[in-house]
């Protein structure tokens, strides 16, 4: 399943298409990929959004995710080349994709001070600048982003609490033979749904969310960081004196993160 909504999930290129048809100032946008506090907004709140960014993109929960999924899979070192190719490709096109959403808004909805308060808002632009065909290909990209995330993040609660607890579990197992697994990942997906009927802001829940996946993050990355480097667990494929240098720095790099999380949430009151 992950895979199918993988692939749909490139439809969501079509916002890199749309954001060159909005002719966007070159210069503008050059001068927007240099790092800058913006006039009208206090550091805090910069530094903020960068830490819910950081968190966005290393979110906790795909440890358990692909590491549970390596298992059922059987993953072996022959895999490693195939996981490579996943990280060095498939990262840098969901990366792509996210910032093609941010300029597409940014240059729709920046001019006129529009806030983006709902994922529909985001087809606006796309509507408007590659008609009906360009909307389809964004719905079936966000149906599959959303739709994956779902699965993958209901998917990991199960792992998380049946591996702690010790249970038998697997999505590849029957419910009946691992039904304590599947009761956990329905749960997590009925609780989902009930907190959206509540009437929350899920824009609001989605930034506190990944806020605190930053705040997790050194609980997951040390130990990966750890074990890569363990040449008897490891044997061949253990990380070079290079990888650890930069794992060690990019470590540092997520204890900032997770450091810093909660007092810019109180300072900036979550962004406000």
């Amino acid at each position: 399943m992950q895979n199918v909504t993988g692939l749909l999930g490139l439809a969501l290129m079509v916002f890199a298409v749309v954001f060159f048809v909005l002719s966007p100032s070159p210069g503008e946008v050059a001068a927007d990929l240099v790092p800058r506090l913006p006039a009208d907004e206090a550091a805090p709140v910069y530094w903020y959004y960068a830490v819910a960014l950081f968190g966005a993109a290393m979110t906790p929960y795909e440890v358990f995710f692909f590491s549970s999924g390596g298992i059922e899979d059987g993953w072996t070192a022959h895999d490693v080349r195939r996981m490579r190719i996943n990280v060095f490709i498939g990262f840098p096109l969901g990366a792509i994709g996210s910032l093609a959403i941010m300029g597409t808004s940014a240059v729709a909805f920046a001019p006129s001070e529009i806030d983006v308060d709902s994922l529909s808002s985001l087809l606006i632009p796309v509507a408007e600048a590659g008609g009906q065909l360009a909307v389809a290909f964004a719905i079936v990209g966000v149906l599959a982003a959303t739709v994956g995330a779902s699965l993958e993040t209901a998917l990991s609660t199960g792992y998380a609490v049946a591996q702690y607890s010790g249970w038998t579990w697997g999505a590849a197992r029957r419910p009946r033979d691992a039904a304590r697994f599947h009761v956990v990942v329905l749960a997590a997906i009925v609780v989902g749904a009930l907190v959206l009927m509540t009437g929350v802001d899920p824009v609001a829940v989605t930034e506190y969310s990944v806020v605190f996946s930053a705040i997790a993050l050194p609980l997951t990355y040390l130990p990966i960081l750890v074990v890569a480097g363990d040449r008897d667990y490891m044997g061949a494929h253990v990380n070079g004196w290079w990888a650890n240098a930069v794992g060690t720095v990019f470590l540092g790099i997520v204890v900032v993160a997770s450091v810093a999380a909660i007092p810019l949430m109180i300072m900036t009151g979550a962004g406000r």
